[in-house]
């Protein structure tokens, strides 16, 4: 039985702290998957991710289309799909938009855990769906104190700021020295976490990806010393953001007991990685097959 999933489905089914915790057992226990094939063209940028481990294969095809904001269309787009390993059965077909958000979003909180984050005030750059699905996974879990949102479109901000109990930044300044975690998920293409305005001890967390994007201040990562990584490859091969970090630790290095020397500020840059698109899959599998009441994995 395959399960076809659009992404209201996906939404629905998302329980974030089981995902939580399958997300970290991929981290952990599965194979290093091969490297993702990927193509640039006509300004859009388009990926094939496989990976293996808990049981399963999985592949998403999926691209990143910056013109479709304006369009009224996703700005990621593509399909999950999910494989017996045993019997080559397609298990789940997903909208691989919203699967992405919740994966991207669930890893970077366990980033955030990982770096010491407690709730307070939060900070967030971006108000498009990325950062909707960061403040869903941390409203959901532990949680905030206070929220500032800073968008280049303010209307964006300002509904943003409303459906989560927050109030829109008059400027990435006021975002920057009133915030103790940053989260930035836009396509900048220039630097919008400026090392002079964050504060000391705050956690930056940066999922804006991949190249042209960038989003942190190289005098900022050098700050860090350390940078906590989704991957060493995947960062260092399809972003700049990591210019002026000593030392790169990957999560699942992190959640194995390696540790980050920091500077006086933690930094994590992620870029995506096939092992959470593997573990959301298997969640929603999971989780379609035990609500539909789906015979099991035989």
């Amino acid at each position: 039985m395959t399960f076809k999933l659009l992404g209201s489905d996906v939404d629905k089914l998302v329980d974030v702290k089981g995902l939580i915790a399958l997300i970290e057992k991929a981290l952990v226990e599965s194979p290093k998957p091969p490297p993702r094939t990927s193509l640039e063209y006509l300004g859009s940028w388009f990926g094939v991710m496989p990976a293996s481990g808990l049981g399963y294969y999985v592949v998403k095809i999926v691209g990143v289309y910056p013109e479709n904001p304006s369009r009224g269309l996703p700005l990621v787009r593509g399909t999950l799909l999910l494989y017996d390993p045993r019997s080559g059965d397609l298990l789940l077909e997903a909208d691989a938009g919203p699967a992405t958000g919740w994966r991207t979003a669930t890893t970077t909180l366990i980033a955030l855990s990982l770096m010491g984050y407690s709730g307070g005030a939060l900070g967030v750059i971006g108000a498009g769906v990325q950062a909707r699905y960061h403040l869903e996974v941390i409203r959901r879990t532990v949680g905030y104190d206070r929220l500032l949102v800073y968008d280049v479109i303010r209307a964006r901000a300002e509904a943003l700021a409303r459906e989560y109990d927050g109030r829109v930044a008059s400027s990435l300044r006021e975002l920057l020295e009133a915030s103790d975690t940053i989260v930035a998920a836009t396509t900048s293409r220039e630097p919008v976490v400026l090392n002079s305005y964050v504060r000391g001890g705050a956690l930056v967390a940066s999922i804006g990806a991949p190249r042209p994007v960038r989003e942190l201040d190289p005098e900022l990562v050098r700050r860090g010393r350390c940078l906590l990584v989704d991957t060493r490859e995947g960062v260092t091969s399809e972003s700049d953001d990591w210019v002026g970090a000593e030392r790169l630790v990957e999560l699942s290095e992190a959640l194995k007991g390696a540790r980050c020397e920091w500077g006086d500020i933690r930094v994590y840059k992620s870029v995506g990685y096939s092992l959470l698109d593997l573990a959301i899959a298997v969640h929603l599998y999971e989780r379609a097959r035990s609500l539909l009441g789906a015979p099991s994995q035989s």
